[in-house]
């Protein structure tokens, strides 16, 4: 299948492309057309021939030919994958944007460097409760307004995410409630709910903004 490739305006003049001839310059460009996403494609001189040529007296022996010549100039590699000869475009990735999730429809070209994922960001580690007490005060207002709001009522990992909001230094009617309620609301809406999770999310968002304003609003004070 062909797909769109961007042309860069100082194609014609690189000195490789020059130093083609002009045939040779339009089999180049048609191999950007039906290359896969990562500049390869197999080398089949009559399935070329058909693809860029198709109404041209050009046999497949001369697209052969065509091919060596870019070998030549550097704008194209052969290389083999179980008896199967492939073509790839040298500096495809320095022409055409391959997105990260781009997928190879043929071999590798061996000779191109391997893409390393970036590692994810480690991930902070959540505060330790062990020994953690919940008052009846925080289980039973909790309790009550997940069982109102919450699909299918108070989760069953419900007592360690309390203990977790305890240690985080959560205030029960100024953070953790109003949280359950935000949260639940964006249930209701068809926003999907990853668990409590999204409630701790929450609060790890706006807690801190809170926090940050009532740090302001103190310097004022003060001053």
């Amino acid at each position: 299948m062909s797909r769109d490739r961007t042309l860069p305006s100082d194609f014609w003049t690189w000195e490789a492309v020059i130093d083609c001839s002009m045939t040779a310059r339009l089999l180049f460009l048609g191999l950007w057309n039906f290359a896969d996403d990562h500049g390869v494609q197999p080398l089949r001189p009559r399935t070329i021939r058909m693809q860029v040529f198709p109404g041209d007296p050009i046999d497949e022996s001369a697209v052969r030919a065509l091919i060596e010549e870019l070998v030549t100039r550097g704008l194209v590699r052969i290389f083999t994958v179980e008896e199967q000869d492939y073509l790839s475009v040298i500096h495809w990735e320095q022409v055409q944007r391959v997105s990260r999730r781009a997928r190879h429809r043929y071999p590798a070209d061996p000779a191109k460097p391997v893409p390393v994922e970036p590692a994810a960001p480690p991930r902070a580690a959540a505060p330790t409760t062990d020994g953690v007490r919940v008052s009846s005060r925080w289980r039973k207002a909790i309790r009550f307004r997940l069982g109102k709001s919450w699909p299918g009522g108070p989760p069953h990992d419900l007592e360690r995410w309390m203990a977790r909001w305890l240690v985080e230094g959560h205030d029960l009617q100024r953070d953790v409630l109003p949280a359950i309620d935000a949260v639940c609301q964006a249930g209701a809406t068809g926003q999907p709910l990853s668990g409590l999770q999204a409630v701790s999310d929450h609060l790890a968002i706006h807690s801190v903004a809170r926090r940050a304003k009532g740090d302001v609003d103190s310097d004022r004070l003060a001053h």
